[in-house]
């Protein structure tokens, strides 16, 4: 029994350190966390829209003309939400937004001073719906997907030309009744959150997509929007 007593010492500590290791490892490996905070979130897009534009066969097939040649239109939108958690890993995140699309065109005469461009604008009160996840330490990868359903707010259409003599002329358009009053897309984002005691900043790339026409059943085009671009979060938790 006299011999056997240093090998039993021995075993106890053995475990004890060994104990130890587990529960450092253990706490060490909790440190890195999905995001299960409750917050209220500012957002705002910086996008590059373009868009998906051909002829309605199913009404007139009018040809696109000139608006074949448009080019994407840089559009901000800003959106203001909450984000709750439903379980240990996902979030639901939803707000009110103000979302804008558009297009571009411009013409310039290689004969003389005459010019033709012009700026679309739609703007839309949107309600953002998404799933989202984040997964780290103080610096979490956060990835999110969802639709974004809005309605029809606003049009704007900024027309400037030249006439052969460099005369210069504009014109501004806020009525359009041929656009459908219902907007659908699907939206998703990926970037990296930082997380401070009591807020966190994001950065990510997101992209956006219309689902639905822009313009009713029996206008002209079939017209669909299409984003990609960054975006910025800042998120307060409650």
């Amino acid at each position: 029994m006299t011999k056997s007593l240093p090998l039993i010492i021995a075993f106890t500590c053995s475990f004890h350190l060994f104990s130890q290791l587990i529960t450092t490892t253990n706490t060490e490996n909790t440190s890195v966390f999905f995001d299960t905070t409750t917050n209220v979130y500012f957002e705002t897009d910086v996008f590059s829209v373009s868009r998906d534009l051909m002829p309605n066969e199913a009404h007139l097939n009018t040809p696109l003309g000139n608006r074949e040649n448009e080019t994407p239109l840089i559009c901000s939108s800003f959106t203001l939400g909450i984000s709750l958690p439903l379980n240990t890993v996902l979030k639901l995140n939803t707000g009110l937004s103000f979302l804008q699309n558009g297009e571009t065109y411009n013409w310039q005469s290689a004969e003389n001073d005459s010019t033709f461009n012009y700026t679309s604008r739609y703007g839309y009160i949107a309600l953002p719906i998404s799933l989202s996840t984040a997964y780290g330490k103080k610096l979490k990868f956060h990835i999110s997907a969802g639709i974004t359903p809005g309605i029809f707010n606003s049009y704007k259409k900024q027309t400037n030309w030249t006439d052969p003599d460099g005369s210069e002329y504009d014109e501004e358009t806020k009525i359009q009744n041929d656009l459908n009053s219902f907007n659908l897309s699907a939206q998703g984002s990926i970037g990296m959150e930082y997380y401070f005691k009591s807020f966190s900043i994001r950065a990510s790339y997101a992209l956006r997509k219309q689902l639905n026409n822009t313009y009713k059943a029996y206008q002209d085009y079939i017209h669909h929007s299409n984003g990609m671009g960054g975006r910025l979060t800042l998120t307060y938790f409650l």
